[in-house]
């Protein structure tokens, strides 16, 4: 990198780059703000602006400022460009002046409040000399000074106004802003400081959370390549077990076709070979008999008829018969076969996924605040049961939650975005209604359960399952299940019923949901004592 050396410092190229184009300055010009720009890149960057700013600082500009070259900086911004490098002369020491930016500048030692300039110690004699300016207002450098004094009252914003929020010197606090809530720069700083430092360390705990939940992500997104590839590793397993299954039953059903073909074509042939035989001794009898009986010689025929060998036993041809419906229910049985391999697999399939589905269980209490009032629950908010003595009229206080007349009752807290499964014990009752509700469905009056109203259920009633969607759909169950498991994935609008003890599919229902769903129950009412057992919310048992 090349650089200009002077006594105590040296100045990099860097320092004379254009911000704008990232390159050593060609004609550099200066804003009224301070800031160096190439000519031709300050011009093409206010062409394009709205506003007339200062790219560094945004500094507006109410009229576009007239440009100069600054040559002291173009000429060193030259020797970068040229590949040399000045270097002062050895003693020599660079001085600043008020016209800054004609000289290499020198550490400010005091700041002029009244002329609004930095000076160095050389350039700061004349304020020590000239009686006009010793007049002049002089305090320790301050970085920004343009900004760090009132315009009006030349004085330094020293005072905080908490009701307009602004820096004002004493002037202003006196007069202006005098009936305002007014405290000092410092007092302020130290306040704006101290909620800088908790905003700081929200900030820095934000940070912390979303590192670990992107982190978690990343994670996530790991576990989905590793499980995708194990179910697509699975699915091929499956299918070619399948496939295999298929080519073994059709290659078993061809044999077995061609076999019985083999075998009736082999018996024909020999009933065939049997009558031809058969036949041929008929036509060869026919053939004597036919010549005697055109002989005129009534001797040789009373004398050869004697000696002909009698005729065979015919057989009884009309009772044999060649069957050609060989292969009735031969296809059907063999596409049975394969189905009962195909769901003997299936039933695998369903254990497996019964077993992951468990991973996502969830605590599910009853609400008794939205239960009918004929139904009773225990303490721990597990069961609940028709009371045939409870009285089901409402009463003053129940409000819009509990249901009436509808036997319902939600659980206590609604499941929202990710996975849920739970089980419920519903053992020999003749009657139940499991699901899941909207919040918002309808409680009072008569209700019918389908997804167009919020619900989605299965419900036993008169030895039939049946899935309440908008028409009601028997299920072919070959037992009734004795626990029910319930499953949602919320993201999926998927709510699905299986029999535990069985590890079996019940029913699926897929739809879009837009809020928190809640556990919903029905224990049905109770005669005589038949169907008076509970629901019960089973803690999952893991398979």
């Amino acid at each position: 990198m090349q650089s200009v050396r002077s006594p105590g410092r040296s100045l990099t190229e860097e320092q004379f780059q254009c911000s704008i184009c990232l390159e050593v300055f060609v004609e550099p010009v200066s804003t009224p703000c301070g800031h160096s720009f190439c000519q031709a890149c300050l011009q093409g960057y206010w062409s394009h602006s709205k506003q007339c700013v200062c790219p560094m600082c945004k500094t507006s500009f109410p009229k576009r400022p007239q440009l100069s070259v600054n040559r002291v900086l173009a000429e060193i911004s030259a020797h970068f460009q040229s590949g040399g490098g000045a270097e002062a002369e050895p003693g020599a020491e660079p001085r600043a002046g008020p016209g800054a930016g004609q000289a290499l500048k020198m550490r400010a030692v005091k700041s002029c409040l009244t002329c609004r300039g930095s000076y160095c110690e050389a350039h700061l004699l004349p304020h020590r000399r000239v009686k006009e300016l010793a007049k002049h207002r002089l305090t320790a450098p301050l970085p920004r000074l343009e900004e760090s004094v009132c315009r009006k009252h030349q004085r330094l914003l020293e005072v905080y106004c908490r009701s307009d929020h602004a820096c004002v010197c004493p002037g202003c606090a006196e007069t202006a802003h005098r009936t305002h809530d007014l405290v000092s720069i410092e007092r302020e700083w130290k306040r704006k400081m101290s909620h800088l430092g908790k905003r700081r360390s929200e900030v820095k705990h934000l940070i912390k959370e979303r590192a670990k939940k992107l982190e978690e992500i990343k994670q996530s997104i790991k576990v989905i390549k590793t499980s995708a590839q194990r179910e697509l590793e699975e699915t091929w397993k499956v299918y070619a077990e399948l496939q295999r299954w298929a080519e073994q039953s059709q290659a078993e059903l061809v044999a077995q076709i061609t076999g019985r073909q083999r075998e009736a074509e082999r018996q024909a042939q020999e009933l065939a070979r049997g009558l031809e035989e058969e036949l041929a001794q008929l036509r060869k009898r026919s053939a004597e008999l036919e010549t005697l009986m055109h002989s005129d010689d009534k001797l040789l025929l009373l004398q050869t008829l004697p000696s002909l060998a009698p005729p065979p036993e015919p057989m009884d041809w009309v009772a044999v018969s060649v069957s050609t419906e060989l292969y009735v229910g031969t296809v059907r049985s063999s596409v049975s076969a394969l189905l009962e391999k195909s769901q003997d697999m299936l039933k695998r399939l369903y254990s497996k996924e019964f077993r992951k589905l468990q991973n996502y269980s969830s605590e599910v209490f009853l609400d008794p605040a939205t239960a009918q009032r004929t139904l009773a629950q225990s303490a721990d908010g597990r069961k609940v049961w028709f009371e045939e003595r409870k009285q089901a009229q409402t009463q003053q206080g129940d409000g819009t939650r509990r249901f009436h007349p509808a036997l319902f009752v939600l659980a206590r807290e609604g499941l929202g975005l990710g996975r849920h499964y739970w089980e419920v014990e519903v053992g020999s009752k003749t009657a139940w209604t499991l699901g899941v509700a909207r919040q918002s469905v309808r409680r009072k009056g008569d209700i019918r359960l389908s997804p167009e109203n919020g619900f989605w259920c299965l419900w036993l009633k008169a030895g039939q399952v049946k899935a309440l969607s908008a028409a009601r759909l028997p299920l072919q169950l070959s037992e009734l299940p004795s626990r029910v498991g319930i499953y949602l994935d919320h993201e999926a609008g998927q709510v699905s019923f299986y029999d535990v003890k069985a590890h079996a599919h019940l029913y699926t229902f897929m739809d879009a949901f837009t809020e928190s769903l809640f556990p919903i129950f029905s224990p049905c009412l109770c005669h005589d004592g038949k169907n008076s057992g509970p629901l019960i919310i089973s803690p999952v048992k893991h398979s």
